[in-house]
């Protein structure tokens, strides 16, 4: 008895050391919402940036877009994974100086362009496309560990594991960009080396020149394949500024972006092309079960969903403070990750990927058109980031009452522009020729209707 009084006794001095050690760690939620940063602030370097956009590109959805490039064939979407990336990450970098210039999140450097208040629009468009893209991530990812763990236990739960990597997204996304940060130095190495053994064991049980030799029977025009990256690349475009403002240099922001992005990018595509044409399905797992490795599979999996989600959470909360700025970001990103939570288990979401995927295309590729045009060539890189802050009608970017109307239609053409093209030239794609359209549509009428702001 005195046994067991004497274990009760250190058990409860135990509850109360911890617990009080509990309570005196700072609970550093995110609380920076669209606020300057200030240059003291700007310390991200280099490596640190390319491990946020490398995290940013490697999920378990982007497989399954490398999988859909298998239709042009191995050595033209192996060619289309390098150049096209770049191609279509090019106006990303650009969008990412903004960021590290005028130091505020994409949603409201969007001020400048669309209005006080018009920006309002797209800073919506932009959370709620995150939201959705967040849950196709996470319903991947929870039915990718419960195939994996069904094949390992025979226990099967995809809802289970769907909440669980929502709640786990969420705890880390609350603390904001720094612990993003943390979490992909950690996260970097891991996913690279377990990526480049999974290609590895497919190429030595495929063979390099079946690989090579691969020839699909219809063959995917290259343009569509254009239209497939640009999606995957502006689905994210809104969110570079909410990083790259904290940039130590023009160089940690263009540069590491672009590092990042195509190793990220590039890199789990092809993984997901010759998974797709090793075992006709683009996500490994399955091959990784059954050669007896479940649990570099099960790593690669929820590393690289968890590590893209949080920071489709933590834009998607910045988005929406441009709209609400009064609420600390933190409590956005509760109800932001609830909500991703929630969408993640509705039966078949991932069946709709695709049309989702367009859907993003057709937004955000005119949209950053519109804004680069604006910045670069109209407002010559000087924008006032203190009069972005002012919601009122003495702001100068608040145009007639807080909408730029042009730069709203112009937007809205070309959204319309985006989904009609595949239908009336589908050899030409949606990408490029919208947003150089939009560009100098854009362009012109500004110059035609000089407005200051």
């Amino acid at each position: 008895m005195g046994s067991n009084a004497g274990d009760r006794q250190k058990k409860r001095q135990i509850w109360r050391f911890t617990t009080e050690r509990i309570r005196r760690v700072p609970m550093k939620l995110e609380r920076e919402g669209i606020q300057i940063i200030p240059e003291s602030e700007q310390k991200t370097g280099l490596w640190d940036m390319a491990f946020v956009w490398f995290c940013a590109n490697v999920a378990v959805p982007r497989l399954l877009m490398g999988g859909s490039m298998a239709g042009l064939g191995f050595a033209r979407a192996a060619a289309m994974l390098l150049w096209g990336n770049v191609l279509v990450i090019l106006p990303l970098l650009a969008l990412g100086v903004i960021g590290y210039k005028v130091r505020i999140p994409t949603m409201a450097a969007a001020r400048m362009t669309f209005g006080i208040k018009g920006s309002y629009v797209p800073a919506i468009a932009n959370a709620v496309q995150l939201i959705g893209w967040g849950a196709s991530v996470t319903v991947v990812c929870g039915s990718s560990i419960d195939a994996v763990v069904s094949a390992m236990t025979g226990y099967s739960n995809i809802t289970l594991w769907i909440i669980l990597t929502g709640i786990v997204q969420l705890l880390i996304t609350a603390y904001g960009f720094r612990s993003i940060t943390w979490l992909q130095r950690v996260s970097v190495p891991l996913l690279a080396l377990l990526s480049i053994y999974a290609a590895y064991l497919m190429i030595k049980n495929y063979g390099w020149s079946n690989l090579t030799a691969f020839r699909p029977e219809s063959p995917m025009p290259i343009m569509l394949g254009i239209d497939v990256l640009a999606a995957n690349a502006f689905a994210w475009g809104p969110m570079v500024c909410d990083y790259t403002r904290y940039a130590k240099n023009k160089s940690s922001s263009s540069v590491g972006t672009l590092i990042g992005s195509l190793a990220g990018a590039a890199g789990f595509m092809f993984v997901g092309m010759i998974s797709s044409i090793v075992t006709g399905d683009p996500n490994p797992s399955s091959m990784l079960v059954s050669l007896g490795l479940g649990v570099p599979a099960l790593l690669i999996i929820i590393l690289s969903s968890v590590t893209t989600n949080v920071m489709n959470l933590y834009s998607s909360a910045i988005s929406f403070v441009n709209v609400f700025p009064k609420i600390e970001p933190w409590k956005i990103i509760v109800g932001g990750g609830v909500a991703i939570t929630g969408v993640a288990v509705i039966p078949n979401l991932i069946g709709h990927f695709i049309q989702f995927l367009t859907i993003v295309g057709s937004i955000f590729v005119p949209l950053i058109a519109i804004l680069l045009v604006d910045y670069f060539l109209l407002k010559k890189q000087q924008v006032d980031a203190e009069q972005l802050l002012v919601d009122n009608a003495s702001s100068s970017y608040w145009y007639k009452n807080g909408f730029n109307i042009r730069a709203i239609v112009i937007w809205l053409v070309g959204v319309a522009i985006f989904n009609i093209l595949p239908h009336v030239a589908p050899t030409i794609g949606a990408t490029v020729p919208t947003f150089l359209l939009i560009a100098v549509v854009y362009f012109a009428v500004e110059k035609l209707s000089p407005r200051k702001a």
